[in-house]
């Protein structure tokens, strides 16, 4: 993590606290450090405690107020204690962004309703139990909040094969992501949705692309030639929760190099 340097300025998060789900590694790690950078009191939250720990760890090194939250965030009972620790830890619940997935991929004919259940409850299930508990929280605090909810180019169109089931859980995340900033809009609470393409991280299985070749196979559909880095998410999410956009709620952002818009 690189030394605190956004907290002042336009897009600082000072004084805000920012839960990210799923950040023990990937986008979510990214966006967790930027925020610190930015001024926000971080919970890194994760299903694997020891990601978690080790995120919110380098984030306290790096001069930063962070603690580690271990949630499943298909289960209502842990995505409560979850905010709630976040509560407990800083006061108050400002941001949330809901990055949890799972990505496993599997041919259409040969999904099994164990396989679609399974994703559909940590990719759909949990973005709406995560957004359930926290609104509830920000409406009893009466100061409004923040949300983004990772989705993917994938619900807008079908980019990679034997990805269904997947494709399905983002496409529900849209439609919550809309029903929600639409319900909640007069009392300050926003929620937006960020549509990452091709990024460079070990749930895509793409992080290990060594050679020339491996790289142009990949890179062949997107037009700025190049995968994109978890630190891309990031930046416009940032954006997207600080207050240069308070005026924007029930928006979609693509972040793809281009790539869905052929």
């Amino acid at each position: 993590m690189n030394n605190l340097s956004l907290s002042q300025g336009p897009l600082s998060l000072s004084g805000k606290t920012a839960v990210i789900t799923g950040a023990g590694a990937g986008i979510g790690q990214a966006i967790a450090e930027l925020f610190a950078q930015a001024g926000a009191k971080v919970v890194v939250a994760d299903v694997n405690a020891e990601g978690a720990e080790r995120v919110a760890a380098g984030i306290r090194e790096a001069g930063g107020q962070a603690l580690a939250a271990v949630a499943d965030v298909s289960q209502d009972t842990q995505v409560a204690a979850m905010l709630d620790q976040a509560i407990a830890g800083f006061g108050t619940l400002d941001i949330l962004v809901n990055n949890a997935a799972i990505f496993p991929k599997k041919p259409f004919l040969e999904v099994q309703t164990e396989f679609w259940d399974k994703l559909q409850s940590v990719n759909l299930r949990g973005t709406f139990l995560c957004l359930r508990e926290a609104i509830a929280r920000m409406q009893a605090q009466g100061t409004g909040g923040s949300i983004v909810n990772i989705s993917s180019v994938s619900s807008m169109q079908a980019v990679v094969y034997h990805n269904a089931t997947y494709n399905a859980s983002k496409a529900g995340v849209n439609s919550l992501t809309k029903t929600t900033a639409l319900q909640y809009a007069r009392e300050g609470i926003r929620c937006n949705s960020v549509h990452p393409g091709m990024i460079a991280t070990d749930m895509m299985n793409i992080s290990a692309v060594d050679n020339e070749e491996q790289h142009a196979l990949l890179t062949a559909g997107i037009p700025m030639k190049r995968l994109g880095e978890p630190d891309d998410i990031g930046a416009m999410i940032l954006f997207l929760l600080s207050d240069e956009a308070k005026y924007i709620t029930g928006a979609e952002f693509v972040v793809d190099g281009g790539m869905t818009a052929q």
